[in-house]
């Protein structure tokens, strides 16, 4: 009987009320049903993220890991980019039900790029930004018609953006949020045919003894500019820049070492990040919360 850990049920039901409560409800029948679809069993107890339940099972192909996610058209992508990576950088798919969002996938192994950081392994956030890098390079595979573009995404950000303005004015000065307005613009032209993670961070990076030495998991399933990805790579062991003198120069280092690994030039990311920054700061103006610490993003949001 799968048992669904309690702190991701508390979770789900806060975040989506009763249609979280009733995907709950039915997440047993989910899995025992892809059990016997796809000839695997459970191996362990399940583990979670934010929006989708994994649990470890054993394939034919070898050990697995079954993911449900709760129904979100964020979470749709995911196993069309799995089938464009085709395992170059990132988990294998096996199998996928994207009615019921279900994908079984490789596992790898369960140390991240963030926990390797985090335990004082001697890892250098210099060497992970570099495998960072090296990884979205790897994943810049031609997109297929099946894959949401980035700039397709923009129309919906500009919109959130406006109103984030609205209910959180002069809170930067307006250089900022002039750049910031010009590079989502920017990005809905751009038409950038390549596969990119979409949520590229360190704990979406695991070490792998198998195959290659670190596989990312977790892609939102979008193409476009690599350099939308340097943000939310940049933005790992962020208490690491506290012991700059100038964060503003630390930021930049890291989005140029990030970039060379990627093989992209920077002025973009740059671009990308600083309005990345902007949005994430009103934000957090607006909602009750501290996802990233307001020092960060206000040096990364100054314009460049």
């Amino acid at each position: 009987m799968l048992v669904v850990p309690e702190v991701f049920a508390e979770a789900t039901v806060l975040r989506e009320g009763t249609a979280g409560r009733a995907w709950l409800d039915k997440l047993p029948l989910i899995a025992e049903r892809a059990y016997h679809r796809w000839e695997c069993t459970p191996d362990g107890a399940a583990w979670h993220g934010q929006v989708a339940l994994v649990i470890p099972v054993q394939h034919v192909d070898g050990p697995a890991a079954l993911k449900i996610s709760f129904p979100h058209d964020g979470n749709r992508g995911e196993a069309d980019a799995l089938r464009c990576f085709n395992g170059r950088g990132a988990v294998r798919l096996i199998e996928a039900d994207e009615s019921q969002f279900a994908v079984l996938m490789e596992r790898a192994g369960s140390l991240t790029l963030a926990d390797r950081l985090s335990r004082a392994s001697g890892l250098a956030v210099e060497e992970a930004l570099e495998i960072a890098g090296d990884l979205a390079r790897t994943l810049a595979v031609p997109a297929s018609p099946a894959i949401i573009s980035l700039a397709s995404t923009t129309a919906e950000w500009e919109k959130e953006f406006e109103h984030q303005l609205a209910l959180a004015p002069s809170r930067l000065p307006e250089r900022a949020i002039a750049q910031a307005r010009g590079t989502i613009r920017h990005l809905a032209e751009d038409a950038t045919p390549a596969m990119l993670h979409g949520d590229l961070h360190f704990g979406n990076i695991l070490r792998s003894r198998r195959r290659e030495s670190w596989l990312t998991i977790d892609p939102k399933g979008w193409s476009g500019p690599l350099a939308w990805d340097a943000f939310t790579v940049i933005a790992g062991q962020r208490e690491e820049l506290q012991q700059h003198s100038d964060i503003s120069r630390g930021v930049s280092d890291r989005i140029r070492r990030f970039c060379a690994a990627a093989g992209i030039e920077p002025d973009l990311a740059l671009a990308c990040c600083q309005a990345r920054a902007v949005s994430a700061y009103l934000y957090q103006h607006i909602i009750t919360g501290a996802w990233f610490d307001l020092e960060f993003l206000r040096a990364l949001a100054q314009p460049n």
